[in-house]
């Protein structure tokens, strides 16, 4: 449960954009990208009892990626694309082949 809420990130996230740029906060989200990936290869390794670093570089990629949204404009296009994918997964879980 978020105690802050959308519209309040959101204001946060543009001022982030506006007072870093979009070119650094693009690379952020690459670089927050790259923890996720480590952590996740960790924990595959068998760091498994360290999932706090996880949570923590889901949450930074989280927060980079709603920037992303931003930086492009492409809200209601991820949103489409979301549905497709999960549609299209949905079709593969539960269709006998």
């Amino acid at each position: 449960m978020n105690v802050i809420d959308y519209d309040t990130r959101r204001v946060v996230y543009e001022d982030a954009i506006n007072k870093l740029g979009d070119r650094n906060q693009i690379t952020k989200a690459i670089e927050e990208m790259s923890e996720l990936t480590k952590e996740l290869c960790k924990y595959l390794e068998g760091a498994q009892d360290d999932k706090d670093k996880i949570y923590l570089e889901i949450a930074d990629v989280t927060i980079m990626m709603e920037q992303l949204r931003i930086i492009f404009e492409c809200n209601d296009d991820v949103c489409e694309c979301m549905d497709f994918q999960i549609e299209r997964l949905a079709k593969r879980l539960y269709t006998k082949i």
